[in-house]
């Protein structure tokens, strides 16, 4: 004999278990969205890495070449790279003596890193 107070049972399991698939799903699906994010973000911190480097690269490939400090101290290329470095030279003589510190901030879209060569 069936009890009347249990007739409603299924449907409420039904719901808690719907409920809880929804919200694992939810869940993992947000999990999924924030890591694409911080892909791209990486992808961009990257990019503006490399810009940098090709600042450093750049300076000293002019700074051997013609012997002084007077190199182009921004540069960009494509649409959204671009570089600015800064020379500091503390030691005496020409600039490729040692004391020489060549710092170059790299930009891509709006990320922007900064490293530092000094010899």
């Amino acid at each position: 004999m069936i009890n009347n107070n249990q007739k409603g049972i299924s449907v409420y399991i039904t719901i808690v278990i719907m409920s809880v698939l929804l919200a694992v799903s939810l869940g993992l699906a947000s999990i999924i969205v924030n890591g694409a994010k911080m892909a791209d973000s990486l992808s961009n911190s990257v990019k503006a890495f490399h810009v940098a480097d090709t600042g450093i690269e750049r300076t000293l490939y002019e700074m051997f070449k013609n012997s002084s400090c007077t190199t182009p101290l921004t540069g960009s290329f494509g649409t959204n790279y671009t570089y600015s470095v800064t020379i500091t030279h503390t030691g005496g003589g020409i600039c490729i003596d040692s004391g020489t510190t060549i710092e170059s901030l790299g930009t891509y879209g709006t990320t922007k890193r900064k490293i530092e060569a000094a010899y």
